[in-house]
């Protein structure tokens, strides 16, 4: 049904006459007319309902009423749509699918249900204007899963309307797993003191898990039962169970220990339907320094895999595939120090190295996996818990890199990550990464990076706002960049820096240019996002570029204001001290610090009101105290220099940039 003869006696024009299709498609041949939309009927009944409403949608967003020819859907087999727990790639996926638009009408093939959504979602991004072409293709995902994890408890915490958003990028790009990583995030059965406003409820869980169901995508729970504990052993009553009192990681070796663990086990197995259980198990800092001790001196190694193994052989038992992260060149580089635990780790249990950074080289990562013939799941990195805005160069070329290197070792699938630590980061911004990585996973060939954002832009923006929103996200792109070159890594920290202390301001002397090249980035993309309508994502986007402007801005006017201090005669006239430290510098209005202290105060604003779109009330404060922070360091400076220049007489000594730095 799904190849043979389907390209028969059928005349192909050249692909790269209609719109790119993302992900890319296994096969395709365009013919040399059209299909109007308008002369489509959406079919009644033959579909799961979604697939039914997506037609129709489809047609009526172009046409006032339905047409007569048939859209023909069918299907092999009933069941199977979501992933189970050993899916097969390619000719042998259970996600398969075929359209033939015809003059006379649109059929869609498929295995299952989902590989029939999967049509949908193509079909979709065929319309031409309000034509399809006509052609006949044949579609299978190369990667049988294509997950995403987010991070609920590390930062910020999306509501369930935001994490539907993400779910609803995910399926147009064709994902099918949706990792839920929580730590202490979740209420569970018996734990009072763990509650928090912010906390997940079960009923929530249920809601995300039916909504990501009936788009083909399983919620995977993503927990943490070694390490990342904090939030328990931060609490008196439980704080004598960690292996370092207070600190983040169980004590394995005491009883209570594993009947807690072991109730939050089956809790999660309980709640959360899919047949996989990731069982963190990554970071695991204080294994050697404390861990082994608390055990009684286990060796740290046995220590680790012991505890794994049986957590490992209790999910089993529930029905459940165990995954668990695999610290490699990362985190507490377990695999590095202990090869040997790949030899002895748990049957089926699969490994999940991760590796965020972008490099040139990752072949030698999953060298120690593949020699063990160990099954593993690759985790890529979408870089914006340290960035001002998702660091889209970094992620594009750790999500290629890491992923190809998978293929290459027989990975099951990627897990594109998405961390949440700076408890800034907006994470709706990170969206175009977040349908990269589904992508990247799906097609075959690599990501043609070059025209990624306008392909992206096609299928999320109206038509008359994709090329300005592509244009912004490249901007966007190229001012992260800038600053990152600029200022360091971990843009989000460093925009907070003090620019006057000495190994700053030498660093942003030697890089003016990026700063102002940055600038210059940011404004276009502002102004692209202006023009490109109103969206929610565009609201995000717009704070995004205002955010990257002013780091340059702030850095930039810094060298401007010790510039002006160093330009002081060495006895000054009360004339040179008014225009060069208080019209230029610290004027109330329309001066370098007077811009700081109004643009900080704004970003403050922005970053609340969308906040308040995107997450729960939790952790806001803390990042408004940041803006506060800033806010207040610019409004203290512009009153340390209305000190040093009131105090000022005509004949003294020039004034100092440090004589201001130390007004307390």
């Amino acid at each position: 049904m799904l190849r043979g003869g389907l390209f028969a006696g059928f005349a192909g024009v050249a692909c790269a006459q209609h719109a790119a299709l993302l992900p890319r498609v296994q096969q395709v041949r365009y013919g040399t007319g059209v299909l109007p939309l308008c002369e489509l009927a959406a079919p009644p009944s033959g579909a799961d309902a979604i697939v039914l409403d997506e037609l129709r949608a489809m047609i009526l967003s172009r046409c006032p009423e339905h047409g007569v020819k048939p859209i023909a859907l069918s299907i092999e087999r009933a069941g199977e749509d979501l992933p189970g727990t050993d899916d097969a790639a390619l000719k042998d996926s259970r996600e398969v699918y075929s359209i033939s638009v015809r003059a006379d009408g649109v059929t869609l093939n498929a295995k299952t249900s989902a590989g029939l959504f999967y049509a949908v979602q193509t079909l979709r991004q065929m319309v031409e204007g309000s034509s399809l072409p006509l052609a006949d293709l044949v579609d299978v995902p190369s990667m049988p899963y294509r997950g995403f994890m987010m991070d609920m408890s590390h930062g910020a915490v999306l509501t369930v309307a935001e994490v539907e958003k993400q779910i609803d990028v995910l399926a147009a790009f064709k994902a099918n797993q949706y990792f839920f990583y929580v730590e202490t995030d979740l209420d569970l059965d018996g734990y009072p003191l763990l509650h928090k406003d912010s906390n997940w409820t079960k009923d929530d869980i249920r809601t995300i898990v039916a909504y990501a169901r009936e788009r083909y995508i399983d919620v995977v729970p993503c927990v943490e039962l070694y390490g990342h504990l904090h939030d328990l052993f931060r609490l008196e009553r439980y704080s004598d169970l960690a292996a370092l009192e207070h600190g983040g990681e169980a004590n394995p070796a005491d009883a209570r220990v594993q009947k807690i663990l072991e109730d939050w086990l089956r809790q999660y197995a309980a709640l959360f339907p899919s047949r996989w259980l990731h069982l963190g198990f990554d970071e695991p800092f204080e294994l050697e320094r404390a861990g082994s001790k608390a055990a009684g001196g286990v060796a740290p190694d046995v220590l680790w895999l012991q505890h794994l193994q049986t957590l490992a052989k209790l999910t089993a038992s529930l029905g459940k595939r165990p995954l668990f992260w695999a610290d490699i060149d990362e985190g507490a580089y377990i695999f590095n120090k202990y090869p040997m635990l790949a030899a002895g780790l748990p049957k089926g249990a699969i490994a999940v190295p991760w590796f965020y950074d972008a490099r040139a080289d990752y072949s030698k990562l999953l060298d120690l996996f593949a020699t063990n013939h160990v099954p593993i799941l690759v985790a890529t990195g979408i870089s914006d818990w340290d960035s001002i805005v998702p660091d889209f160069e970094s992620s594009f070329i750790n999500i290629d890199g890491f992923l190809a290197v998978g293929r290459k070792a027989g990975a099951m699938g990627m897990m594109n990550t998405e961390w949440s630590d700076s408890a800034l980061a907006l994470h709706r911004e990170a969206l175009p990464a977040v349908a990269y990585g589904a992508v990247a996973a799906w097609q075959a060939e690599p990501v043609d990076r070059t025209h990624f954002f306008a392909e992206y832009a096609r299928v999320r923006y109206a038509p008359t706002a994709a090329a300005k929103a592509a244009d912004a996200l490249a901007e966007i792109e190229k001012a992260q960049a800038l600053l990152r070159d600029a200022l360091g890594s971990e843009t989000s920290f460093r925009m907070f820096d003090d620019p006057f202390q000495p190994l700053v301001m030498r660093r942003i002397l030697v890089h003016a240019k990026e700063l102002r090249d940055a600038r210059l980035a940011a404004e276009s993309a502002e102004e692209n996002l202006i023009t490109a309508g109103n969206s929610d994502e565009v609201e995000s986007l717009l704070l995004a570029a205002k955010m990257l402007d002013f780091a340059g801005m702030k850095f930039l006017y810094a060298t401007e204001i010790a510039a002006n201090f160093h330009a002081l005669p060495a006895k000054p006239t009360s004339s040179d001290i008014s225009y060069l430290l208080k019209r230029e510098t610290s004027s109330r209005n329309h001066s370098r610090v007077g811009d700081l202290i109004d643009i900080s105060g704004e970003l403050e604003e922005l970053s609340t009101r969308e906040w308040g779109k995107q997450y729960k009330p939790y952790r806001l404060a803390t990042a408004q105290a940041r803006w506060r922070a800033e806010q207040e360091f610019w409004r203290h400076f512009q009153a340390s220099v209305w000190t040093v220049t009131r105090s000022f007489k005509e004949g003294n000594a020039r004034p100092t940039l440090n004589d201001v730095l130390a007004v307390r």
